[in-house]
């Protein structure tokens, strides 16, 4: 496999469990800002983590073999990278197939994406884009230049200020792209959402799944941790009640304080009217409760444990389906008999568009 191909595996892979960990936290603030997640805030989040990743691999990556190192000379001169391509360049279509030219084009629009997110999630304007360009390229070409901030014993790349230039034009380029993109969008904000949506009510699921596995797996991976470095390896049975102990108290103590799953909190949505204590425990047996069942059930086997899960998927399917005219309450609500509102106290105040919107710069 090449490195190329694995870089971009790597980024892939790496990039799609840090969008699935960010899911929750950018959910909780993108429905408090502006009351919605649609395609565009979702590309973004699955765009954003892949190319950190993929700006990191392909700079960086592969590390070299330290018995096979070869020490790299810093460029510079920034009249050599031009040289070059002028001298193997013959004519236009020379030029645009010279590998010289390709390798500068190529650090131009590595860094495009940087200037683009600059602008529609943190609505950063052109110096922005130009001094974290350089700063990013500046600190990929250090960590050349100094061997991995000391791994190695020299530069196991080169240092060249021509890919400072090229890498900050592509962040100033990718800048005025996305201005030029974002200027025709109506930039006002639109009114906060009055019901609860289809796609409100889904993130809220998926992120009680999520917080689910998240906490879960963080409990039994530090509980494994710590006892196998005591000699006593736990089995995967306890591990998994253990863990799923500790989301079920979690989910018990905001669902019986508040009414609401952690999930519900994240994307501000609340039963009404008021449930009595007799109704939130109903609420977390029909919610988190059957979660947890269904999970609980990896401990005889994981094939049973998926088809619960799956009937689960469904049942919800079908409550959602049948809940459209009735704020989308879903399982939970018809099982413990409560409705579904959006808890409008949570929007941040003044909202503002939120990502890959238009809206004010701030430079």
């Amino acid at each position: 496999m090449s490195d190329q191909l694995t870089n971009a595996l790597l980024a892939m892979a790496g990039g799609t469990v840090g969008a699935i960990l960010l899911f929750v936290p950018t959910a909780a603030y993108q429905y408090r800002l502006d009351g919605r997640l649609d395609p565009r805030d979702l590309l973004t989040l699955a765009a954003a983590p892949v190319y950190a990743l993929a700006l990191w691999t392909y700079t960086l990556l592969p590390f070299p073999d330290p018995d096979r190192l070869r020490c790299q000379d810093a460029r510079l001169d920034p009249r050599e990278s031009l040289e070059l391509v002028s001298t193997h360049g013959r004519g236009l279509a020379g030029v645009l197939t010279d590998p010289a030219f390709l390798q500068l084009a190529l650090n131009v629009a590595l860094f495009v994406p940087l200037g683009w997110f600059l602008r529609v999630v943190l609505r950063r304007g052109l110096p922005t884009a130009l001094g974290v360009g350089l700063a990013m390229s500046l600190l990929v070409e250090l960590t050349q230049l100094s061997g991995a901030w000391g791994l190695y014993d020299c530069a196991f790349r080169t240092f060249d200020v021509d890919d400072l230039i090229t890498n900050t034009a592509g962040a100033v380029a990718g800048s005025l792209v996305a201005f030029l993109a974002l200027d025709r969008v109506d930039p006002t904000t639109p009114p906060l959402p009055a019901h609860v949506s289809l796609g409100r009510r889904l993130a809220g699921l998926a992120s009680d799944l999520l917080l689910t596995l998240v906490l879960g797996g963080a409990v039994a991976a530090i509980v494994r941790g710590v006892l196998v470095r005591l000699d006593a390896p736990p089995s995967r049975g306890a591990l998994l009640a253990l863990a799923l102990l500790v989301v079920l108290a979690a989910q018990a103590v905001s669902v019986l304080a508040s009414t609401r799953t952690l999930g519900e909190h994240v994307v501000a949505v609340r039963p009404a009217p008021p449930v009595p204590a007799a109704g939130r425990l109903r609420l977390l047996l029909a919610g988190p409760g059957l979660l947890l069942g269904g999970l609980a059930l990896g401990a005889l086997s994981w094939q049973a444990s998926l088809a619960a899960l799956g009937l689960l998927g469904l049942a919800h399917g079908v409550a959602l389906a049948l809940t459209r005219d009735q704020e989308y309450r879903g399982l939970p609500g018809l099982l413990a008999g409560t409705g579904l509102v959006v808890a409008a106290e949570e929007h941040f105040a003044g909202a503002t568009p939120g990502l890959g919107r238009a809206g004010g710069l701030r430079d």
